[in-house]
């Protein structure tokens, strides 16, 4: 449903609407608002057949699957749930998602307790490396290690499953933060072996937005509640996450229907086809711009995104980052994001399979006009 003029490299903010999904959830409004108590409560089931077909597909546990709007709300979710003692510390990495940043904050400030953030420096060479500087970060006050799967701002694919088996060894909680992983990567979250995992369905599954996840593994079932405490308190985390209050599930039962539209497709398919598209706009930029990766160029740590250095002539500070982007989007009709990430001005690109070569070519000539 994009605008065909404009170039649009942005899929990881929030997605991009399937025509078939979107008409399927308009449908679904208009029963709503025909019949709103029929819909929201006689036909409860539908939010349980969503719920099968999307953790199902996710490999999770439907036992501890609940919907919520999003990821930033499924990771309060979280938090608000666990008991955070003073002499506790709450770890997470300098590559943390800005939202996520400022909850675990106040968490902490509430909590009395300390909160650190292991600094990560590009460029990174491996997972192992990555695994090695997460590992030498806990200490003996750890309480909770928040990471992402796939790191908003620089695209970087986290080692999940080696990092929660260390957690597990040491007695540490590990809540996964993986807004972007969903139709990105195969993902069997059970499999994981994290205490929790928070993900989004509106990015690269392209359901409606307001259509995220929170799976919570089973030890933590009792004691992990939504944010909008209703009926169902301590009934069930399906029970109390089916019901949160008045609100417009249309989103998450359009959910459902993106999952199926992706597996007519194949999302295997869908995603080895992204995947190679992000590394093709890797080594072009890299090559093209004469500028360092952040990450290995065969691909190794990314999924359907790459974050890549700007040329030198470029911004580098945030503001200047952020109004670059405003004059790329008014005056060529790129949509990109640019930032400012360790002191450099970088641009991240999505590939899905609307994008072709001739927008990353758009792109390298408007900076091209720019820089010249």
């Amino acid at each position: 449903m994009l605008d065909p003029n404009i170039t649009y490299l942005n899929h990881g903010s929030f997605g991009a609407r399937v025509s078939e999904v979107f008409e399927y959830q308009q449908s679904l409004k208009r029963e709503l608002e025909l019949s709103p108590i029929n819909f929201l409560d006689r036909q409860r089931y539908r939010i349980d057949e969503a719920r099968n077909c999307i953790s199902s597909f996710l490999g999770a546990e439907v036992e501890g699957f609940g919907f919520v709007d999003n990821a930033t709300t499924g990771v309060g979710c979280v938090v608000q749930s666990i008991q955070i003692e003073p002499e506790d510390e709450i770890l997470t990495t300098n590559l943390v998602y800005n939202g996520i940043r400022q909850l675990l904050t106040r968490i902490a400030s509430d909590a009395c307790c300390s909160y650190r953030e292991l600094q990560v420096q590009f460029p990174l060479q491996s997972q192992n490396e990555l695994l090695q500087l997460i590992t030498d970060a806990i200490s003996n006050k750890t309480k909770l290690l928040v990471v992402d799967h796939v790191a908003s701002a620089s695209a970087i694919v986290f080692p999940v499953k080696e990092i929660a088996k260390i957690c597990k060894e040491r007695g540490i909680l590990l809540l996964v933060d993986g807004a972007h992983a969903p139709g990105m990567l195969d993902l069997h979250i059970d499999s994981i072996g994290a205490d929790w995992y928070v993900g989004n369905l509106h990015k690269w599954i392209c359901a409606p937005l307001s259509a995220g996840f929170v799976y919570t593994s089973e030890p933590h079932r009792d004691t992990t509640h939504p944010m909008t405490i209703s009926h169902w308190y301590k009934q069930g985390i399906t029970n109390e996450f089916n019901w949160q209050g008045t609100k417009d599930i249309t989103p998450w039962l359009a959910a459902a229907k993106a999952v199926e539209w992706g597996s007519k497709i194949g999302w295997s398919r869908i995603q080895q086809h992204n995947h190679a598209f992000a590394v093709w706009m890797q080594k072009t930029l890299v090559a093209t711009w004469n500028v360092e990766p952040l990450s290995p160029l065969d691909g190794s740590m990314l999924g359907s995104m790459v974050t890549v250095p700007l040329p030198a002539t470029l911004p580098n500070e945030m503001e200047a980052c952020l109004a670059y982007r405003d004059y790329l989007y008014e005056n060529y009709q790129i949509e990109v994001p640019i930032f400012e990430l360790q002191g450099r001005g970088v641009v991240r690109l999505s590939g899905q399979l609307y994008s072709r070569e001739e927008h990353l070519k758009r792109l390298i000539s408007a900076v091209c006009d720019y820089s010249a």
